[in-house]
Order: C-alpha cells, then sequence, then structure tokens
C-alpha cells in the first residue's frame, strides 16, 4: 500500500524530470535558432514558448490528476479496511494514542 504511494511518487518524479530534460533541449534549440536567424525568429521562438508552456502545463495537470488518483485509491483502501477490522482500527489507535501519552507524559518528569 505504502509501496504504490512511493511508486506513484516515484512515477511522477520521473515524468516531471523528463519533462525538465525536454524544455532543457527545447531551450538549447531555441537558442541554435536565434543565433542562426537572428531578428526574424522571434515570432518562431514565441510559437515554441508558447507550445512549451502549454506542454508543461499539460504534464504537470498529468502528474497531479496521476497523483491525486492514486492517493484517493490508497484512502478508500484505508477506509475499507477499517470497515472490515473496525475493533483492529479502534485498538491502533487507542495504542497510538497511549505511546503518544507515554512519550509526552516523559517530558513532564
Amino acid at each position: 500500500m505504502i509501496n504504490k504511494a512511493k511508486e506513484s511518487r516515484s512515477t511522477t518524479e520521473e515524468s516531471i524530470r523528463q519533462t525538465r530534460r525536454d524544455f532543457d533541449k527545447r531551450i538549447d534549440e531555441i537558442r541554435g535558432e536565434l543565433r542562426e536567424r537572428g531578428p526574424d525568429a522571434v515570432e518562431k521562438v514565441e510559437r515554441s514558448l508558447n507550445e512549451l508552456k502549454n506542454e508543461l502545463k499539460s504534464d504537470l495537470r498529468d502528474g497531479y490528476d496521476e497523483m491525486h488518483g492514486s492517493l484517493d485509491d490508497e484512502l478508500d483502501n484505508r477506509r475499507e479496511q477499517v470497515r472490515e477490522h473496525p475493533l483492529l482500527a479502534v485498538g491502533i489507535a487507542v495504542m497510538g494514542g497511549v505511546i503518544l501519552g507515554m512519550l509526552l507524559g516523559k517530558n513532564k518528569d
């Protein structure tokens, strides 16, 4: 379960790294065009930058949607586990409270 979230995060991070590499590559291409063409290339550069901006927005939106969906799935799984084993869930919560209380209580001594 935690591994699923880690895998999803890893996939999203890899997607962002790939997008950054693509972004850097496109910037280098634009710089090359500007050196070759000079002032006449401004319009083409603006179009390229707008395309890149739209691609980045789309990639980030897709990554966010994927991560959000994955987190929703994990939350649904946890809720289902609590529904299937309510006493276990309450027991774990009580133990967590006891341990936290013991840790906080030691600081007062």
